[in-house]
């Protein structure tokens, strides 16, 4: 099997080319989106890193670890095992992936096929927030995917910071409501305006608490 050179082994001094041989392979940035929200077990990574095999998985993930992006540690029993998260310099990499979604969002055929994780939908929410949402109420997301056996719920708010909306991991204190539903759904209410309360009437979308702050929630990424 040939050996691949790195862009700098070629002699190519380019900032961005060296930055693609730390994070230009298949599924890299793809892991470092499931990680950017929070830390994950491998076999978290290994169901939603789609595609992905486990030795490929072990040395994208060793590669990461090698070139400051990744780190992991140990959890204590009785768990007893291992959880791999960003480290503060992969962190920036959010605002790389964030520039390709709107890249591609511009593009000739931005259309998607396929389901959406629940921490891509978050990331997702957060590139194509509109500006000047600073009057939305706190809502909670309780997102699962219905493409992983026994899905967990990953737990998610909006919030509005310095002016600003933005959507964080975990529960909020004083949510106005909460949204319970499959990831991909979330995605397609938000970004391809299928209808909040047709999805309710079927039961895949379970709002409680103000719908109104829902319906604001929505009606922003109409």
């Amino acid at each position: 099997m040939p050996v691949i050179r790195s862009y700098a082994e070629h002699g190519d001094a380019c900032r961005a080319a060296n930055a693609l041989d730390l994070v230009g392979d298949r599924w890299t940035l793809i892991i470092v989106r499931e990680l950017l929200l929070g830390p994950k077990r491998f076999a978290d990574l290994a169901e939603t890193v789609r595609g992905i095999t486990p030795a490929v998985l072990t040395g994208r993930l060793r590669h990461l670890e090698d070139a400051g992006i990744v780190t992991h540690r140990a959890l204590p029993d009785p768990a007893r095992t291992r959880v791999y998260a960003v480290t503060e310099w992969g962190r920036g990499l959010e605002t790389i992936l964030r520039d390709l979604g709107r890249w591609y969002t511009d593009g000739p055929d931005p259309a998607t096929t396929g389901g959406m994780t629940p921490d891509a939908v978050i990331i997702a929410m957060r590139t194509m927030a509109p500006s000047g949402l600073t009057t939305l109420p706190t809502v909670a997301l309780h997102l699962h995917d219905d493409r992983r056996p026994s899905p967990p719920v990953s737990r998610y708010h909006t919030t509005v910071s310095d002016g600003r909306f933005t959507v964080c991991a975990g529960e909020p204190a004083d949510a106005a409501a909460t949204v319970a539903t499959d990831s991909t759904l979330w995605s397609r209410v938000l970004f391809a305006g299928e209808p909040l309360d047709a999805h309710e009437r079927h039961g895949s979308v379970a709002v409680t608490g103000d719908h109104a702050a829902v319906t604001a929630l929505v009606a922003a990424f109409a």
